[in-house]
């Protein structure tokens, strides 16, 4: 059984007590601090190298002299650059789905560690491709996103196998709390190295870490607790909370609901929520450097710098908030649908609103200040559309989290979309108000997902999501002294915790989580 594989003291069981989960969230933050930077380095090392940059000086530049003797200039209209990021994320896009499913059939350790360390190695090549061969940076980007869009569906899956209930919301912040502080760091690295190392070392640096990293993930990461070989006693007995675990029978967990999944208006609220987040964070990583700097005419190492206080902001948001709601939840202040709709009400919402006025700041001081603000509140979401896929369906999570990932759709047609509105204009004096019809579109998609979210997000767990039939009971202590006895109640016992309604047992009603093959990987 299951139950004896976890909870047996077996001579493999490590001494002394070291809480590997938080290490798989640590290593898990890394990899999406390095992953989600090759986008944002990539945005502002175009900003830097295209021809076309101002002649004005602006007088509050923290950093003047922004050359270096390894410098590149390429003569590209800033508004092609948009289409380079399209690339990634129509890449990233095709394999959002079939991610969630090789991690569901195989292992996510794998799946997720593969597809960085050769995203990674993809972007080693990028400064070669960028100075000799343009096309070939379309290709790269486009490869960088398919293999690239594996990796957040398989990492969703390792952390929710060992996340416990009670922890489920903070250790999915705290990982992803990686991709959010992410930007800050790329942007302050980017632009110092852009302007006073070469133009290309911080895409050398970031591909050096990625393959770095993939190396260690896939050596020290396991699927699973039940996997580990060197879990800790308080660890594992907390894995075996109440002597109750999750076991499925083999041919269940090969079976994927996919007519339930696809019809289920919760997992839609998911998905247009990621969609309306992936617009304004795609605006943030590959448009905003742009706007600095055509609007403003703030040079490289300016940009790296100011743009990274709001995503600063915005990771010690993201990991407050997730102990904030598991609290309320744990306490029952609120029910964990009402904690979801909260967070991403009030996160998603103040964000739109600071977008929106920035449409009609003329101040880079003000727009600086609108940023910080609503981007820092946006950390508050991820405790709502982020951990939603847990609560609606932990067996499948990976599968909703490869559906929710869809909304990486919003990043390319955000990256269209300021294509094509940033081309159709010639004259510098009409540049600004081509941002401004930007950001009024940006803000008015996020308002409609919030609405959307609010009114169709739930926090139970769904019917579709599989069936407690799975669970199995150990009983430590005998409750007779006569063995038949003591075998009979036992049967009974596991008889009467088959018998059950799936659509009356919600998210709360047991533990799960620990040993939950997500991604059918057990």
């Amino acid at each position: 059984m299951i139950q004896e594989e976890i909870c047996s003291r077996d001579t493999m069981a490590c001494c002394v007590d070291c809480p590997r989960r938080y290490f798989v969230v640590f290593l898990g933050f890394i990899g999406l601090l390095v992953s989600i930077g090759f986008r944002t380095c990539f945005a502002l090392v175009m900003v830097h190298v295209t021809n076309h940059t101002s002649t004005e000086r602006d007088d509050d530049s923290l950093f003047h002299n922004c050359t270096t003797s390894r410098d590149l200039q390429l003569n590209i209209e800033p508004s092609h650059v948009f289409l380079l990021h399209t690339a990634f994320y129509c890449g990233s896009l095709v394999t959002q789905i079939p991610g969630g499913i090789l991690a569901t059939r195989y292992s996510p350790k794998w799946v997720c560690g593969l597809s960085i360390v050769l995203s990674s190695v993809l972007f080693l090549v990028l400064p070669t491709a960028i100075q000799y061969n343009l096309p070939a940076v379309y290709v790269i980007r486009v490869l960088q996103g398919l293999v690239e869009g594996c990796s957040i569906p398989a990492l969703n899956g390792i952390i929710s196998a060992w996340a416990p209930k009670t922890e489920r919301s903070r250790m999915i912040t705290v990982a992803y709390a990686g991709a959010y502080i992410s930007p800050a760091i790329a942007l302050m690295t980017s632009g110092a190295c852009s302007c006073y190392v070469s133009w290309n070392s911080i895409i050398y640096i970031y591909g050096g870490c990625g393959v770095a990293w993939s190396i260690v993930w896939m050596l020290c990461i396991h699927d699973n607790p039940k996997h580990h070989p060197r879990l800790g006693a308080r660890e594992r007995q907390l894995f075996c909370t109440d002597d109750v675990v999750i076991n499925r029978p083999d041919q269940e967990e090969k079976i994927i609901p996919w007519r339930a999944i696809l019809t289920s208006l919760p997992v839609y609220a998911i998905i247009v929520g990621a969609f309306c987040r992936n617009w304004i964070f795609s605006m943030l990583i590959t448009q905003q450097p742009q706007y600095f700097k055509e609007v403003f005419h703030m040079t490289t190492a300016d940009i790296g710098f100011l743009s990274a206080v709001p995503h600063v902001l915005m990771t010690v948001v993201v990991i407050t908030g997730g102990f904030v709601v598991d609290n309320f939840i744990k306490r029952d202040i609120f029910s964990t649908t009402v904690a979801r709709k909260l967070s991403e009400t009030l996160g998603f919402g103040v964000e739109a609103a600071c977008v929106m006025v920035i449409a009609f700041v003329d101040d880079k001081h003000k727009a600086l200040v609108l940023l910080c603000v609503g981007v820092a509140f946006s950390g508050i979401a991820i405790s709502g559309y982020q951990v939603n896929p847990l609560d609606l369906a932990p067996k499948y999570a990976s599968v909703v989290t490869g559906l929710a990932r869809l909304g990486m759709l919003g990043a390319v047609l955000s990256t269209v979309v300021a294509y094509f509105v940033r081309d159709i204009v010639t004259d510098p004096a009409e540049v600004p108000e081509a941002w401004k019809r930007l950001f009024i579109i940006a803000a008015s998609i996020h308002f409609f997902g919030v609405l959307f979210y609010a009114v169709f997000a739930s926090g139970n767990r769904q019917p579709w999501s599989g069936s407690p039939s799975t669970l199995s009971v150990s009983i430590t202590q005998p409750v007779a002294n006569d063995d038949k006895d003591y075998d009979e109640t036992t049967r009974l016992l596991r008889r009467r915790l088959r018998l059950h309604r799936p659509q009356l047992v919600d998210a709360d009603s047991y533990e799960y989580g620990s040993t939950t093959r997500f991604l059918n990987t057990i």
